[in-house]
């Protein structure tokens, strides 16, 4: 069967990614942690609407600030279920930098695999936003998808809280997940700074 031309230089660049460091493994996982991230997004503010009706209407959307906005006490959880809500927005916090990393940040080849660094100063200009970088390999990944995937359950589940007696029971079984989430994503953000100080 002949192939197309858009198949053939799809498997090309595909190819190339492979000899930078990113094997068909390591593009899937980006891939996963991207989709995961924007159901995670995309849920975070209805929930947020649901759980506190209109006072949600002076705060930015960016996703930063809705993450923020899990801290608040100011919506229908209960005191539990709510530090189970606001330690996901701690996980969600460092998991968005290593992410935008990814993303956003400049790819730079290094000797234990590849690396993405986001806002890095130039000529010795310091950048206007804080700089942040994220490492990259299957493991790594894994630990960014699962923290994701806890992440958009707890919002799932918190939204349901108005609706169903038992949400709120369900959000704070999920205490042992939100807190492995929350290690997770902040080795992740962090990993540089802690592969720097064990070498010191």
């Amino acid at each position: 069967m002949k192939i197309q031309k858009h198949q053939e230089n799809s498997a090309k660049l595909l190819a190339r990614f492979a000899g930078a460091g990113f094997p068909p493994e390591v593009v899937q996982r980006i891939g996963a942690l991207a989709l995961i991230w924007g159901m995670f997004e995309t849920n975070l503010e209805s929930t947020l609407y649901d759980l506190r009706e209109d006072k949600l209407s002076s705060v930015s959307t960016r996703i930063s600030d809705l993450i923020d906005v899990m801290g608040s006490s100011e919506n229908k959880l209960p005191p539990a279920a709510q530090k189970v809500f606001a330690n996901t927005g701690l996980a969600a916090k460092d998991l968005m930098e290593y992410r935008h990393a990814i993303i956003h940040g400049w790819l730079i080849p290094a000797p234990i695999g590849p690396l993405f660094i986001r806002n890095p100063s130039w000529s010795g200009k310091p950048h206007k936003r804080t700089s942040n970088d994220a490492h990259i390999d299957e493991n790594l990944l894994d630990m960014a998808i699962d923290s994701a995937w806890i992440m958009y359950q707890v919002v799932i589940i918190a939204r349901k809280v108005s609706s169903d007696p038992n949400a709120a029971q369900a959000l704070e079984a999920m205490t042992s997940d939100v807190t492995r989430a929350r290690s997770q994503a902040g080795e992740l953000r962090h990993l540089t700074a802690l592969m720097n100080h064990e070498k010191n």
